[in-house]
């Protein structure tokens, strides 16, 4: 069972399992205690929402599984951010219209173009700008439920204490006047509401707050996690 307390702007959900039967297919077979968001519902168009959000943290990485589909529309675009340490970027990796502030930037963010099915895995070099993988993540998304495996060592995670990290996704569109059209956290920022859609802005919109996935980690050494920031804040 998740439960969810606030902590300085950070949503703590209670800790997830690391059995995991998940099959990256298509189909939701993720147990009901991995529901982090029931986000359905809550913009203009079907194909901007995101539907319920799950997420297994596993011995071998962290599936997350959720509702969309695409519906025939084009120029839809899946973004995921993860904050696994202190640093990271403020900057959109695809030139979208977010920004992310605070003590709380994410270290790694996923995108995926519908149409294409091109996706890239971005990690901040702290150098000032993003590092890409492209076409490396196994994602689908051609099925009304889509999911994505992302292993542990692409996150720079392993450890052998109960750890945590933030995560964020949302939903946008293939133009850089583009941004969040859907959230699953930060639903008060999202572009799309039931009463309207604002589909372009010259002002990005400001990331600052996510969930915070509790892990019971795997065996190894963890060298920074949310651990670390949420100290900042007793």
């Amino acid at each position: 069972m998740f439960a969810k307390v606030s902590l300085a702007g950070l949503i703590v959900l209670a800790m997830a399992t690391w059995a995991s039967a998940i099959v990256v297919d298509g189909v939701n077979d993720f147990p009901p205690a991995a529901l982090i968001d029931a986000d359905g519902g809550d913009t203009e168009f079907a194909p901007l929402d995101i539907g319920e959000v799950y997420v297994v943290a596993a011995s071998e990485g962290l599936y997350i599984g959720y509702g969309h589909d695409q519906d025939g529309w084009g120029s839809v675009q899946i973004g995921m951010a993860f904050v696994t340490d202190h640093s990271g970027g403020s900057v959109d990796p695809w030139g979208r219209q977010i920004v992310f502030g605070g003590v709380c930037l994410p270290h790694y963010i996923a995108y995926i173009n519908l149409d294409s099915g091109w996706n890239e895995w971005c990690g901040w070099n702290d150098s000032g700008y993003w590092d890409r993988g492209a076409n490396i993540l196994q994602w689908v998304t051609n099925t009304p439920f889509d999911e994505i495996f992302v292993p542990w060592e692409m996150l720079g995670i392993t450890c052998d204490i109960v750890s945590s990290m933030g995560f964020e996704m949302w939903v946008t569109q293939d133009s850089p006047t583009k941004g969040p059209l859907d959230l699953s956290y930060n639903d008060g920022l999202q572009l799309s509401k039931p009463s309207g859609t604002t589909w372009d802005i010259t002002s990005p919109v400001l990331i600052a707050c996510y969930h915070c996935i509790v892990l019971n980690a795997p065996s190894g050494v963890l060298e920074s996690t949310w651990g670390d920031i949420k100290a900042l804040y007793r």
